[in-house]
């Protein structure tokens, strides 16, 4: 009877293991890494800026579609162009449930009884009432530069700003904070132009 033998062969000589990369190959990837870089990041902030543009052109609409409706109410009550604007004299509108005080202009100035609402003495404050309350979910705002960078919009009032000539009033500035919660010189904001209730949105112009 022939016996099969297994014979066990230790080929050391020709079995040999590769460990890590070789310095070449690392150089390949990191270009590689770059060329992607280079490629994706363009894309990426271009993709965040027409995502702070939608955001901002959002609310500037709703905002814009609100006054109107306010300064509509405001007509339909039978008002007009020179209403008093004094805290005891000022004219109001149930807006929803909602009272806004309008200026001489039919368009919403505060929701505090003891302002005065004419065009021409908006304070910043009376502009972040407006905006907290046009809307049905307004974002986070503040008119305090220490608070910048716990919320969404920063608000102003830009003196004699709005109107025209023989005409002129203030303008509410509401501002989107972005990264730098410091800056002086907002690039993404909508003006509420007190005269005229026109909203005009500013940011830069994208690629």
């Amino acid at each position: 009877m022939k016996k099969n033998r297994h014979v066990r062969v230790n080929n050391t000589h020709n079995c040999q293991r590769q460990s890590g990369f070789t310095l070449i190959e690392l150089v390949i990837v990191i270009v590689l890494l770059g060329l992607l870089a280079a490629t994706a990041l363009p894309r990426l902030l271009s993709a965040t800026d027409n995502a702070e543009v939608a955001a901002l052109e959002a609310v500037a609409g709703g905002i814009s579609t609100a006054v109107s409706i306010a300064h509509g109410q405001w007509a339909a009550d039978g008002n007009q162009s020179g209403a008093a604007t004094t805290a005891s004299d000022k004219v109001a509108i149930n807006l929803d449930g909602k009272v806004f005080y309008m200026n001489e202009y039919g368009w919403p100035a505060n929701v505090s009884a003891s302002g005065d609402a004419a065009a021409n003495s908006q304070t910043a404050d009376e502009c972040k009432q407006v905006f907290d309350n046009i809307l049905q979910s307004s974002p986070t705002s503040t008119i305090e530069s220490s608070e910048r960078a716990n919320v969404r919009y920063f608000v102003s009032v830009e003196s004699n700003a709005g109107g025209s000539a023989g005409n002129i009033g203030d303008v509410c500035r509401y501002e989107l904070i972005l990264n730098d919660s410091s800056t002086i010189n907002p690039t993404h904001y909508f003006d509420f132009d007190l005269v005229d209730g026109q909203v005009t949105v500013v940011y830069p112009e994208l690629n």
